[in-house]
């Protein structure tokens, strides 16, 4: 009988296919609470959509998180707003390389800031350096759209422990991928 060989050394052996089903098991599950924890302790985060060509867009952008959902602003101007209109897909993720959260999903246009008012508090709340306030929705009307976070899966590790601090985090199945897991145990 032979074993097939799948990887990397397991021991003194080469990783099977059960060893590797095995880690895949093992590996870490944060809930999405988690993951919006982690996007609520950053201040910026860089935004991944697609132009009208297919080519990639990134840019930097502010965000924040209220009740477990991620909202990001804008100008319908601006070339990642008129992506969004296009195609809602997106990548969202954190400016370290070190503490790593990365979010692929779906931003929704909700409408303009003021129609969401504790999503701009939350932002005068966490933006309230005086230099920062001419940037915010409060403070400038050309902000006109504001976007929240559908997430589809998201990405976390820390890397100076990235052996265990891996983890993955997938919507439920289902029609929607606005069902978010709750964690319920804080």
């Amino acid at each position: 009988m032979s074993v097939w060989a799948f990887g990397p050394l397991v021991g003194n052996r080469l990783a099977t296919r059960e060893d590797v089903r095995m880690a895949e098991r093992e590996r870490r599950e944060p809930s999405w609470s988690e993951v919006a924890r982690r996007l609520a302790r950053a201040r910026s985060y860089w935004l991944g959509t697609t132009n009208q060509d297919g080519s990639p867009h990134a840019t930097p952008v502010w965000g924040v998180v209220v009740g477990d959902r991620f909202y990001i602003y804008s100008e319908r101007s601006t070339v990642k707003a008129r992506n969004l209109a296009r195609d809602g897909r997106v990548v969202v993720h954190l400016e370290s390389s070190e503490e790593v959260t990365i979010v692929h999903g779906h931003l929704d246009d909700i409408g303009r800031p003021a129609d969401t008012p504790e999503v701009v508090e939350a932002l005068d709340d966490k933006y309230d350096r005086p230099d920062e306030r001419q940037y915010l929705p409060s403070a400038d009307g050309s902000f006109d759209v504001l976007y929240r976070l559908r997430p589809r899966k998201a990405l976390t590790w820390c890397l100076s422990d990235y052996e265990h601090t891996q983890g993955r985090w997938s919507a439920p199945p289902g029609p929607s991928s606005d069902r978010i897991r709750r964690d319920t145990s804080q």
